[in-house]
């Protein structure tokens, strides 16, 4: 037996050596999902020689996918580079690059990918166009819609204009030869669907397909995936259904129940290698609450009986914030924690502000996960516009991003001209440049641009390596001279952030195979399949979090605040029980992020959306611990560590108006503080904004 079998436990092993037919591994959260599939992989190359080439595995971030290969490089021996590990959407890429000219859309084997927010400036860009009131038709609710049309046939447009939009939408995808996210699975299942031959192929190619984080996927991802098993009837799916908690993504709930109906064969993973006991427990009686679930099971420790979770109640909304900051000092200071140990987990991001003030007050360190990803950042995305548009200069899309940026005396006016003469010619704006009846310093400003693309694209062709390409584009397009010329430290932190780009570039460099040309293709295609799930911080902070952009991590200590009715659960879900088991399944995903210590807060009055409320407790805190009142006051003297006080007899403070202060008391949430003369005596509310603590 190998040395990678040995290391697996009985149900892990019973599932990594199935072979032949459908199996279901219903892997509860910390039982070493990924470990199984991995292995399982490595044990089809190994023991059952199935050729790496005939193994597709599919999953849901690059990450995640990379890992994975990794691993099973690591385990088979570079033999097993050939197996298929792949996001949904870069095997959609795959597919498409191969045989998307057989849909007859008009899309060419060269399609380039737009992501969300290039979608979005697609669509502003149509309602300026045609004049339509941009506080009518908001950007954001009609991507949603073209969405939902696409992926469900579900027509949400509110009218004809609507309607439009999403066919100049279309339309201009089109004429572009580019592609959005959701048509790299729309398209993908339209070819294996309408297309035998290329159906044929991929079933024959692919005798094993495995699927992870099976609970998150779509209808259209499990049509897929069923479509390409058929013929070897070899689909290994590993996820959780407890887990579920993306169905405003699109996550099909119900794809455990089609896949029993539809293959059968399942296994169950329960011994968790990530929380303690005690933990657990919490999570077992609150998921228990649930009746809609397709396989009932209980999470069992490996991990010792450990601390019972803390469940605490503050006055206000700040005294809970400052209960939790004081416990995460004490953390540190006196058990040795560090602060990337710790996270603050909430249901939604509006609640992030209080949590934010007082950390920042604290000067605790903290980092809000999900934010702006790197490559959403603006000049990251004019960078990358310029390099796509030396690819193929015909890409209008990316030229009307870029052609002014830096300052070419290039406007929105003799943009338009140049657009519309154009499509009156049925060439690209690029090529209209020297057809364009303007005159003086706009003609040469646009004959200069053409020239310089037209030069730098010579320059691109002839390179040999990746990492020649950022720096060389930044600095011949003036883009670094222009933020040179700003000198401020945002310019300099975005010059920071072009050169760190330079090293993904290297990075690709080893990474991708093939002529340079192909191996730059190949890395455009990966970073515009980048998304927030793939960020990771190495900062010793604090992660500040609401529960589905933390799912899959995992944390020593986790703070579970704002667990209040009407909060969470949401308003929202009250009155549909399959939304509150969704939410108790998100809270479910809180708790078993835990691995030594557990915390579960609320407050009796809370400040939210600029009203005061006075909320119940949550009701998943009754359902977690059903002997236990549910704290409505706390005693603090039991627990110092959990005052809800921010300051305290005899503290420094600094006010931004009357500088240095000594507290001299604290009742209520008013402070007593001491300034010098000419201040003198002040009383003020201790959570405002003004005061800060001096260490």
């Amino acid at each position: 037996m190998t040395e990678w079998l040995k290391k697996l436990n009985e149900q892990q092993y019973k599932a990594a050596t199935h072979v032949n037919g459908p199996l279901f591994v219903i892997a509860g959260a910390g039982t070493g999902k990924t470990r199984t599939l991995t292995t399982r992989i490595a044990y089809l190359i190994e023991e059952a020689g199935i050729l790496p080439e005939s193994i597709l595995a599919v999953t849901f971030t690059n990450k995640a996918a990379k890992e994975m290969k990794d691993r099973i490089v690591s385990m088979s021996g570079p033999y097993a580079i050939g197996v298929w590990v792949y996001t949904f959407h870069a095997f959609g890429v795959q597919v498409l690059r191969r045989d998307i000219e057989a849909l007859n859309l008009g899309y060419t084997r060269n399609f380039n990918i737009i992501d969300e927010d290039d979608a979005k400036a697609f669509i502003r860009d149509i309602i300026k166009r045609n004049n339509l009131d941009s506080k009518h038709y908001k950007v954001n609710n009609i991507r949603s819609k073209i969405s939902n049309f696409k992926h469900f046939g579900d027509d949400q447009f509110d009218d004809y204009n609507e309607k439009s939009i999403y066919q100049n939408y279309q339309k201009e995808l089109s004429d572009n030869n580019l592609l959005d996210f959701d048509d790299l699975q729309l398209l993908t299942y339209k070819l294996l669907l309408e297309h035998e031959d290329i159906r044929t192929y991929y079933q024959n190619k692919f005798q094993y397909i495995l699927v992870d984080e099976f609970q998150d996927t779509d209808h259209i991802q499990y049509q897929m995936m069923k479509l390409l098993s058929i013929k070897h009837k070899n689909l290994f799916v590993v996820g959780d259904p407890d887990q579920s908690i993306y169905a405003f993504r699109g996550a099909n709930y119900e794809n455990a129940n089609h896949f029993r109906r539809d293959f059968g064969g399942e296994c169950v993973l329960d011994i968790n290698y990530r929380s303690t006991k005690e933990i657990l427990e919490y999570a077992n009686r609150l998921i228990a609450h649930n009746i809609n679930r397709p396989v009932k099971k209980n999470l069992n420790s490996n991990n010792g009986q450990g601390h019972k979770p803390f469940v605490w109640s503050a006055p206000s909304d700040f005294g809970e914030a400052t209960m939790i900051a004081n416990e995460i000092q004490m953390l540190v200071r006196d058990l040795g924690y560090s602060y990337s140990d710790i996270a603050i987990l909430y249901r939604n991001n509006a609640l992030s502000r209080t949590f934010e003030d007082t950390l920042m007050k604290n000067n605790i360190p903290y980092v809000m996960y999900g934010g702006l990803s790197f490559y959403q950042r603006r000049e990251i995305k004019d960078i990358l516009a310029y390099i796509r548009l030396l690819i193929n200069p015909h890409l209008d899309f990316y030229l009307k991003r870029i052609i002014n940026m830096p300052k070419r005396s290039i406007g929105p006016t003799t943009l338009n001209k140049l657009e519309e003469l154009s499509k009156t010619l049925s060439i690209s704006m690029f090529s209209a440049i020297t057809h364009l009846d303007v005159s003086g310093k706009t003609k040469e400003s646009l004959l200069k641009f053409k020239l310089l693309i037209e030069e730098m694209t010579e320059r691109i062709n002839t390179m040999e390596s990746l990492d020649e390409v950022v720096m060389y584009v930044a600095y011949t397009t003036g883009y670094i001279l222009m933020l040179e010329d700003e000198k401020d430290d945002i310019s300099e932190e975005r010059i920071d952030n072009i050169k760190e780009l330079k090293s993904v570039f290297v990075m690709g460099e080893g990474f991708y195979e093939g002529p340079f040309k192909e191996k730059l293709v190949q890395l455009l295609d990966q970073i515009a399949l980048y998304s927030d799930l793939d960020k990771a911080s190495n900062d010793n902070a604090v992660v500040l979090s609401t529960y589905h952009q933390v799912k899959g991590l995992e944390f020593k200590v986790v703070f579970m605040a704002v667990m209040e009715d009407q909060i969470f659960p949401s308003p929202l879900s009250s009155m549909d029980p399959r939304e509150i088991e969704e939410e108790r399944r998100i809270a479910y995903v809180g708790v078993t992020r835990a691995k030594e210590r557990l915390y579960l807060t609320r407050s009796d009055q809370r400040l939210l959306y600029g009203s005061f409320i006075y909320p119940r407790a949550s009701r998943f805190l009754k359902e977690m611990q059903p002997t236990s009142d549910v704290f409505t006051r706390k005693t603090y003297d039991k627990v110092q560590s959990a005052s809800t006080h921010y300051l305290s007899t005899g503290d420094k403070v600094n006010h931004q108006i009357f500088g240095s202060g000594i507290v001299v008391s604290v009742e209520g949430d008013i402070a007593t503080i001491a300034f010098k003369l000419p201040h003198g005596i002040k009383k003020i509310l201790e959570n405002h904004p003004s005061l800060k603590k001096e260490s």
